[in-house]
């Protein structure tokens, strides 16, 4: 009689535990679709030369990450190729081993970056302007923990 009971509280434990996860997840769905929704209306409501604005972003993006990788010495490769750290541990591992050519590079990389989506949401309608917004909220928000989104590099 001891035993059932507990093997009953066991399995009721269990069910609700599975249950919860359950209801995380479909929320979680329901966020990613929303978010989806909400990126599609915005790409739609963009005119041509919104959208080649954003595409040349994209394109100057990887055109930096390129060149920037092009500089690294073998230390700084090794720190990239590290699979034992984590992303935030490789960023603070590089961080100390840049020249001061390369802080220069990031620093002019990033003005320019700031530049053309300073250049973009110069060119939404307020209407465009809040989605974007919406979107980039949410963005931050993804990422948001206990020690990130608290802190800007």
């Amino acid at each position: 009689m001891k035993y059932s009971i507990i093997y009953i509280m066991i399995m009721f434990l269990g069910v609700m535990t599975v249950s919860a996860q359950s209801d995380d997840v479909s929320d979680r769905r329901e966020g990613h679709k929303q978010k989806r929704e909400l990126r599609k209306e915005f790409n739609e409501s963009l005119s041509e030369d919104q959208k080649a604005q954003l595409e040349y972003q994209r394109q100057l993006r990887t055109e930096h990450k390129e060149t920037w990788k092009a500089t690294y010495t073998e230390e700084q490769l090794a720190i990239v190729q590290n699979e034992d750290l984590s992303r935030k541990g490789k960023h603070k591992a590089l961080k100390s081993t840049l020249s001061d050519a390369q802080k220069e590079m990031k620093k002019s990389q990033k003005e320019k970056m700031k530049a053309e989506k300073s250049k973009f949401e110069a060119s939404l309608s307020n209407e465009q302007l809040k989605k974007y917004s919406e979107i980039k909220r949410k963005k931050k928000k993804r990422g948001s923990g206990s020690e990130k989104g608290n802190k800007k590099d």
